[in-house]
């Protein structure tokens, strides 16, 4: 939008150049001096070398002073010139030719001979004007209030102030200008005030003259552009407060210090492009962002030292910047050095105030810790994802609220404890859902000592609890995997609603807070679960209505994932009724988009395979191959009316209706047959490739339907045989493939089948039909087959069975060693017989 209003803004005022351009062709008027169209229109400009040349012929007068001559003076002589005119003498010295041009051509003598001039000059005369009677002054508000808003903010630039504001701003801010020169000691600028209103009364006298009500008409659309652009800029500053938006307005709004010298804006500016730079490197996730960060801060204290400038010095952005770019390398190394800045920071900041405000050598001792720098560690933690990183994150709050409490020196914000409890929703478990929960009714208990504190200020403002609080914490619930965590997350869906009836209007719940909620309960694992979460989108579809800050309404209305989400909850239901259940809010969807003119939820790939999922599924649902086609013709012809990317038929759900047809074979013959009959149909609709074309997994799924629908025979060998070609043709033989096809055709069969193929080196060798794998089989047969699709898929029911460990043989036993027993006397005899 801020893009087409400058373009539109371009167009009118180029429009408007060229207008007067022409009309002062036409008109008889004041010679302009040689170059002066290089000047306002640039050399290259056709109109304005045309503009010279038209009025040179009408006139036959060319001016004595040429641009030539202006730029060969000095600027003393300019400036002497510009006095003895009674013109302003500031500004660099192509200002003060152009100046010199421009009062030529408003006041140089006309010579013309035109009948039009001597019945302006009778008309003139007829009304009793005359030269020599004086003419009403224009004071300086008046002066200025004739100009419009894009002459105004050409003089601003011009004196090195901001531009920014409305009309009436843009005056008050020049006036002051003028004042504060007018109150210089310097002789020569003693008058500029004046001179600068005379100035400007004659250029609105001569725009007055030229222009027509086409004129009037642009200047007023063009001040109608820049109360829009000023109207877009209060929209921006009006959006919620975050760190980075803090630390963006620090230096977008920099043009806000009217008074400050010429050595502070330079430093001011060299900061700013410096941060500029580190900042869009942290935004992309460029690897640079460290070393740059550690230049800037090196490079800006090395400018502040050799120009003996403390303004050149970093501030809080840039050690923000600092450790910001530490925090977002995700590595603890990275960690650890954001985390020293700050202890360095906050140990030089000590050593100050025991100094009583006395200086010190180093930059970081002029640098007061913020909260911004605690929330990137925050952050950077708690996009780690564990539990001993959602404690450490933990523990840098509760320093903020110590700090907090014993000097004020940081303060936390409800985007610090936002963010920690976000670490611990990562976390994924009922102990971090129950911390998150915890740290949200901290938030209210410090948020209710600022408001009964005194000296609140706008730190209440920046510890207000909102929805974005509420949502991280029954996203902890729905993450936690408790069978509890639905009702947790319903309760504080409700308490959500409590307070937005008790006028706290950033609590309102939205669509993201019911939708966590329906997740809540799809995740809870409950036999229950899916009712109960119907019943939230039962809820959402009445469009509640919260009142807002400014007096409006707020409704609230379900979107596309809200839908997908209950849908999801029926396909991992084992209940009888769970796929009638999920198919009828598909057809809800599609009845309310179709008859809805302004309707907005479409079901989309996810929506259509997740109901073909619980179908192809289901085991009591009769003639489902047929439902799912009729489904997945549903989605085509409501692809083909709205033309939406987000309906055109995917793989996964042709895949998903032959798996439906695969797992008819329970049924009876006819239900049997319906089922091959739409097998072959989605098949070969996925050979014409229309929309998709058949991959690795679709052959196995025809493979299958084939086993499992058509009795064993020479059709279902042949038939097999073809598609099984056909798939070594294309190479997307995979583990799928080849476990269907060894149950299709017989295992004499099996390994002709390889050779007529082309790989014969099984049967040459004699093998078994349950030794060939997948890895021996020729490249080309696998060439496009995904990697999720080979080996993953294969069911192992063909695996080589292991190999029988042989038995040894046992050793023969010894003999044992025969005792004689003789009377009074015991003889043992060894191995070689002899007495022991």
């Amino acid at each position: 939008m801020r893009l087409s209003i400058f373009l539109l803004y371009g167009a009118i005022a180029g429009s408007r150049d060229v207008c007067d351009a022409f009309t002062s062709t036409i008109t008889p008027m004041a010679v302009p001096p040689v170059g002066y169209a290089n000047v306002c229109l640039g050399e290259n400009n056709v109109v304005g070398r045309n503009v010279v040349s038209l009025a040179s012929t009408s006139t036959g007068v060319v001016d004595t002073i040429a641009a030539e001559e202006l730029s060969k003076m000095t600027v003393v002589q300019l400036k002497d010139k510009l006095r003895e005119l009674n013109l302003t003498v500031g500004g660099r010295k192509n200002e003060l030719i152009e100046r010199l041009n421009d009062h030529y051509l408003n006041h140089s003598p006309v010579y013309s001979d035109s009948p039009n001039t001597q019945k302006e000059d009778d008309s003139q005369d007829s009304l009793g004007v005359t030269e020599d009677e004086p003419q009403p002054t224009m004071t300086e508000a008046e002066a200025l209030q004739s100009l419009t808003v894009p002459v105004l903010k050409q003089r601003l630039k011009d004196l090195g102030l901001p531009v920014g504001g409305r009309k009436a701003e843009l005056i008050q801010r020049l006036e002051d200008a003028m004042g504060d020169t007018g109150d210089n000691g310097n002789s020569d600028s003693a008058n500029s005030s004046n001179d600068y209103v005379q100035t400007i009364s004659e250029e609105s006298d001569d725009t007055a003259s030229s222009s027509t009500a086409n004129n009037v008409e642009d200047s007023v659309l063009l001040d109608l552009l820049d109360d829009i652009l000023y109207d877009i800029d209060d929209e921006e500053e009006e959006s919620p407060v975050n760190d980075s938006t803090i630390i963006s307005h620090d230096n977008e709004n920099a043009e806000s210090f009217p008074n400050e010298s010429e050595s502070t804006r330079r430093a001011r500016r060299k900061k700013y492009w410096k941060t500029q730079e580190v900042r869009d490197l942290i935004r992309s996730d460029d690897p640079r962002a460290i070393p740059k960060a550690e230049e800037m801060i090196a490079t800006l204290e090395k400018i502040a030292q050799e120009e003996e400038n403390q303004d050149y010095l970093p501030g809080p952005v840039q050690y923000t910047l600092l450790i910001d770019a530490y925090a977002k390398s995700g590595t603890a190394e990275g960690i650890e050095r954001a985390e020293d800045v700050i202890d360095r920071i906050l140990e030089s900041h000590e050593q100050s105030n025991e100094n009583n405000g006395g200086t010190s050598s180093s930059s970081a001792a002029v640098v007061t810790p913020s909260a911004q720098m605690f929330n990137a560690i925050i952050a950077a933690y708690a996009n780690i994802g564990t539990t001993e990183a959602a404690e450490r994150a933990t523990s840098i709050l509760e320093r903020m609220e110590y700090m907090k409490e014993f000097g004020g020196l940081v303060k936390p914000s409800v985007h610090s404890y936002s963010i920690t409890i976000s670490a611990w929703a990562k976390c994924e478990s009922e102990t971090a859902a129950v911390n998150a929960e915890n740290i949200l009714n901290r938030l209210f208990e410090d948020y209710d000592e600022v408001l009964q504190s005194e000296d609140q200020g706008n730190y209440a403002r920046e510890l207000k609890p909102n929805n974005i609080v509420f949502n991280s914490v029954i996203d902890a619930w729905a993450r936690s995997g408790s069978p509890d965590a639905g009702e947790k997350a319903e309760a504080l869906l409700r308490r959500m609603e409590v307070l937005s009836r008790m006028d706290e209007y950033d609590v309102r719940p939205d669509t993201i807070s019911f939708n966590t909620c329906i997740k809540a309960f799809c995740n809870s694992k409950k036999e229950d679960a899916p009712y109960k979460a119907e019943e939230v989108l039962s809820k959402l579809e009445t469009n509640p209505q919260y009142s807002k800050r400014n007096g409006g309404v707020l409704t609230v209305r379900p979107n596309r994932l809200s839908y997908n989400t209950v849908i999801n909850a029926w396909s991992k239901s084992t209940l009888p009724e769970s796929a009638m259940r999920a198919e009828d809010l598909l057809l809800r969807m599609i009845k309310s988009f179709k008859s809805d003119t302004f309707a907005t939820i479409t079901p989309d790939c996810v929506t259509f395979a997740s109901v073909l999922n619980v179908l192809a599924k289901s085991r009591n649902v009769r003639f489902k191959a047929e439902k799912c086609s009729s489904i997945l013709k549903a989605m085509i012809d409501l692809h083909e009316d709205d033309g939406s990317y987000d309906t055109k038929p995917n793989v996964i759900c042709y895949n998903t209706v032959l798996n439906a047809c695969a797992f008819s074979a329970r049924g009876s013959d006819e239900e049997r047959r319906q089922a091959m009959k739409v097998a072959v149909e989605t098949f070969n609709g996925m050979r014409q490739g229309k929309y998709v074309s058949p991959d690795a997994v679709s052959y196995g799924n025809m493979l299958k339907c084939c086993a499992n629908l058509m009795p064993p025979g020479e059709q279902r060998n042949g038939m097999a045989s073809r598609i099984f070609r056909k798939c070594c043709e294309e190479g997307l033989v995979g583990g799928m493939c080849l476990d269907e096809i060894r149950r299709c055709v017989p295992p004499r069969a099996f390994l002709p089948l390889l050779a007529d193929c082309g790989y014969d080196k099984p049967m040459s060798q004699r093998r078994k039909a349950y030794s060939v794998t997948l890895r021996e089989l020729p490249k080309k047969w696998t060439a496009n087959v995904k990697r999720g699709d080979m080996a993953a898929r294969q069911r192992g029911t063909f695996v080589k069975p292991k190999k029988r460990q042989q038995q040894r043989r046992p050793l023969p036993e010894k003999k044992a060693v025969p005792v004689i027993r003789r009377p009074h006397q015991v003889f043992e005899y060894g191995a070689s017989g002899k007495d022991m």
